[in-house]
């Protein structure tokens, strides 16, 4: 925002072209994952991603960054489908659940470290943020050349063609978890971005303090994906439970801009503790709706509508805030969080035969 003097809409352009363009290449990128080795994919989405990154960090003009977010996002969007289709290719019922949970806390202990490195870099240069992000992306292909990637048991597949989006999209719930998944990826998106912009135009934060604020949010996030989740998903009042979470969250987001500072802490966490619980809750119910000789297609479909809500939510939330004021856009952000309840309710109280 300061090197290129950019507006809040602008900046989170930085978000959306990223998103964007996921969205886009998410289907593509299905496609491919059904043709392609699996080590062959990893190692191009891998790259791909890497490319974008070393990009971003000598690019002096911001419509060259924006260019390299798109290289990026593409990578990204295979990564995503990559964390999304493997669990449920290698694990079965609740087994399923606790790796799709796990998996997504694992995520979100690397976004625990990712923001408290990238904070304080930042206080020298946001171009060594960017940078610090390649070295797990070249640790990650050091791993994967290092794994044994055959299959647990069999999968029956059919040839990947778009055609079968009908047929995914008439299965039980899977138009709810669609539309949930959408909503929520745009408010995961824009809380942090929203108060990274708030904080520093009104209280003057620095990146640093920004990114350990936004670091301890993921640990809530962590706690919630790999023991919350499968802790509460066998209990007959999940979604009471659920709801109960969301009530002390609703309040916080609608009160969000007049907290005091150990008070941001503790929404941050509660409030990625929930997303915990749910993000990779609404992936289990999508692999397990849809018949396992769709898999890729309707996890495609999947990512595709989250890519979408990361895109075209995280900008409605930025120009609610433009339009109107900070406190709007928060009270939004908790509405979207509750029609994802809402719509997620018959698939809770039929989580038990899903598993």
């Amino acid at each position: 925002q300061k090197e290129f003097s950019l507006s809040v809409i602008e900046v989170n352009n930085c978000l959306a072209y990223f998103s964007y363009t996921a969205l886009i290449a998410t289907p593509f990128l299905g496609y491919l994952y059904n043709k392609l080795s699996k080590r062959l994919f990893i190692n191009l989405t891998n790259i791909i991603y890497f490319c974008g990154l070393i990009g971003i960090c000598f690019c002096t003009d911001y419509s060259v960054l924006l260019f390299f977010r798109i290289v990026q996002g593409i990578g990204s969007a295979g990564l995503t489908l990559l964390m999304t289709i493997l669990p449920p290719e290698y694990y079965e019922s609740m087994e399923r659940a606790k790796i799709m949970g796990k998996s997504h806390g694992i995520m979100a202990l690397g976004l625990f470290f990712n923001p408290l490195v990238s904070g304080f870099l930042a206080l020298y240069s946001w171009k060594l943020s960017v940078l610090a992000l390649a070295l797990p992306t070249l640790l990650t292909l050091f791993i994967l050349s290092q794994t044994d990637l055959k299959q647990k048991y069999d999968i029956p597949k059919k040839a990947f063609r778009f055609s079968q989006i009908k047929e995914v999209l008439r299965r039980p719930y899977i138009p709810n978890l669609f539309i949930a998944l959408f909503i929520i990826a745009g408010t995961d998106l824009s809380v942090p971005s929203l108060f990274s912009l708030f904080s520093a135009e009104t209280f003057g934060y620095s990146s640093s303090t920004i990114g350990m604020i936004y670091a301890f949010g993921n640990i809530g996030m962590f706690a919630g994906a790999s023991w919350l989740l499968t802790k509460l998903l066998p209990i007959k009042a999940f979604p009471f439970i659920v709801f109960a979470f969301y009530s002390i969250n609703g309040f916080l987001l609608l009160f969000f801009t007049h907290l005091s500072m150990p008070v941001y802490f503790a929404g941050f966490f509660s409030y990625y503790c929930l997303s915990g619980v749910i993000q990779p809750f609404l992936n289990y119910c999508v692999s397990n709706t849809i018949p396992p000789s769709l898999l890729t297609i309707g996890l495609t479909v999947s990512m595709t509508c989250f890519r979408a809500g990361q895109g075209f939510g995280t900008m409605g939330f930025a120009v609610i805030k433009d339009l109107f004021s900070y406190e709007t856009a928060f009270a939004a952000i908790a509405a979207g969080y509750l029609f994802v309840l809402i719509v997620s309710i018959p698939v809770m109280k039929k989580q038990g035969k899903l598993s």
